[in-house]
């Protein structure tokens, strides 16, 4: 770095009077000083290091980004603080390297940096210069993106599925209206009766067929359901009603823990009731025989809270990364599109979907729903909340 004012002022430095001097030292300082409070206002973090990779100065944005405290790790080197790095091959490159990383703390983000040498060659290089930008908000649109289009090709095959079931359900309905019709005129015999009853649960089961579809067509484009205040411990319960047979056969214990009192929120209960509906058959087929369901309701200042908690056989860490993710099921007989539908849900509703699990210790799903009206809470000088109207 030639020709700079400090380059000047110490090829003079013998022929300056202590007065001038001290005029140059303290230009020195605010342009220091001007310098950094530029630095520190860029989002961007910036670490510079010498030749061999200590830190000599980070800007305010590298705490955030980076969580280094710059009264502590001043003079170290970079390499203890972002272990996973190769730096000495870095550092011995001598130019620009551009890298991108994923870091866990303080918390998790998506980083890119580049590296560029300080110096005109190799013989008078300073040191490295480290820019970090966060591309966390980039990647999460991107995420975004691919799951709105994973919906779009979900949609299109649900309406094409439904479509093709459609028909054949609605001419299995019409033959049986004409079979008990037919059965109707033949008259009150024991065999009519015993035949009519057939026909009256085919009928029932092809009416609950088209409410599946309807249902499953109505979770993958929930965007314009009807929606109404509704009480959701009245939900979980209905939801748990409905799949009591199948709970039973497989002779799992639910243990209810709804909190009382809870106001109700702006929802779909039919939307709900699918969402829970696939959240207690995955804990109860988890559980394969016997086992506990711990179905719970709380509350907090701004939202509702639903846990689903099974004992079974959790999930590992390499499926928990697609679980949510459409046609992903290590399920024989699974279609993958469950959590995919749950999820879809959930966030319809301006909520959304936690999955804690473990391998061997069980798995707990939880819903987060906003309240209607949230309650704001004041800090006073004793962190103490303010009283609520």
């Amino acid at each position: 770095m030639k020709n700079t004012f400090l380059d000047k002022l110490l090829t003079r430095l013998d022929r300056v009077g202590q007065a001038d001097l001290q005029a140059y030292l303290q230009r020195l300082s605010k342009e220091k000083g001007f310098f950094e409070t530029i630095f520190n206002t860029l989002q961007e973090g910036i670490v510079v290091v010498d030749a061999r990779g200590r830190i000599q100065y980070l800007n305010h944005a590298v705490t955030g980004l980076l969580g280094l405290d710059p009264a502590k790790v001043l003079g170290t080197s970079m390499a203890q603080h972002l272990k996973e790095l190769d730096w000495p091959s870095l550092l011995a490159a001598g130019r620009v390297v551009n890298r991108e990383l994923e870091v866990f703390y303080p918390q998790q983000r998506y980083l890119n940096f580049y590296l560029v040498p300080l110096g005109d060659d190799e013989q008078d290089l300073l040191g490295y210069a480290i820019i970090f930008h966060d591309q966390t908000a980039r990647r999460e649109q991107a995420r975004e993106v691919l799951e709105s289009e994973r919906l779009n090709a979900v949609t299109l095959l649900a309406a094409g599925v439904a479509h093709e079931l459609g028909n054949p359900l609605n001419s299995l309905n019409i033959h049986l209206q004409l079979l008990e019709r037919d059965l109707r005129r033949r008259g009150d015999g024991p065999e009519s009766a015993d035949l009519l009853e057939s026909v009256r649960v085919a009928r029932a089961e092809v009416a609950r067929l088209d409410t599946i579809i309807s249902q499953f067509l109505g979770a993958v484009r929930p965007a314009h359901a009807i929606r109404s205040m509704v009480g959701i411990n009245d939900v979980v319960r209905e939801s748990l009603r409905f799949l009591e047979p199948e709970i039973a056969d497989r002779d799992v214990i639910v243990q209810e823990e709804l909190a009382e009192g809870l106001p109700p929120v702006p929802a779909n209960p039919d939307q709900l009731k699918q969402a829970f509906y696939n959240l207690i058959k995955n804990a109860v087929q988890a559980l394969n025989h016997g086992g506990i369901l711990r179905v719970a309701t709380s509350r907090s200042d701004t939202q509702l809270e639903i846990s689903f908690e099974d004992s079974g056989t959790g999930i590992s860490s390499e499926d928990m990364a697609h679980i949510t993710e459409p046609y992903f099921t290590r399920k024989k007989a699974g279609s993958g599109l469950g959590l995919f539908i749950v999820q879809r849900i959930i966030h319809e509703h301006g909520g959304h979907l936690e999955l804690l699990s473990q391998p061997g210790r069980g798995t707990t799903a939880r819903i987060f729903l906003p309240l209607a009206e949230r309650r704001v809470r004041l800090l006073g000088s004793g962190d103490e909340p303010a009283p609520q109207p």
